[in-house]
């Protein structure tokens, strides 16, 4: 007898109970990617909010310093790659939240984010029109 002959026997029975439908909750639509430069870590959270209210900083959950919002595209470096993490927050502290740059109003074509931190330095000096204020920028405290 195989093994859904005998669960069905059971069934009948009354030695096992018919599972239960599944109920799919429906979350947010994304997850969006806190950074924070002083432990080198980055945290994935929802909200059920609307995106225009997501929190812009969170309390990191390692150190208790400050987690930057910088949505859905970033991809953190590893823990101990420090020059990269030195670019990460070279572009944060200028108001660059990897959020994506479209010269072309309507395109699908971005513009993309630098590979080092000297390509970082001529980025923030080329687009400096598309930075994004945050609470993080040293400039605007």
């Amino acid at each position: 007898m195989d093994k859904q002959a005998r669960m069905k026997l059971r069934r009948k029975a009354g030695y096992r109970d018919l599972p239960k439908p599944q109920v799919k909750y429906q979350g947010p639509e994304y997850s969006m990617s806190f950074a924070c430069c002083e432990c080198k870590t980055s945290n994935m959270r929802q909200f059920n909010l609307e995106p225009c209210h997501y929190p812009k900083v969170i309390e990191c959950p390692v150190c208790k310093g400050v987690a930057v919002n910088l949505g859905r595209h970033f991809k953190p470096p590893k823990k101990s790659d420090t020059a990269q993490w030195k670019k990460v927050e070279f572009l944060i502290e200028h108001g660059f939240v990897f959020q994506k740059i479209r010269l072309i109003k309507n395109s699908y074509e971005s513009v993309p984010y630098p590979e080092t931190l000297a390509q970082a330095k001529e980025f923030v000096v080329k687009y400096e029109t598309y930075a994004v204020k945050t609470p993080y920028n040293k400039t605007i405290q």
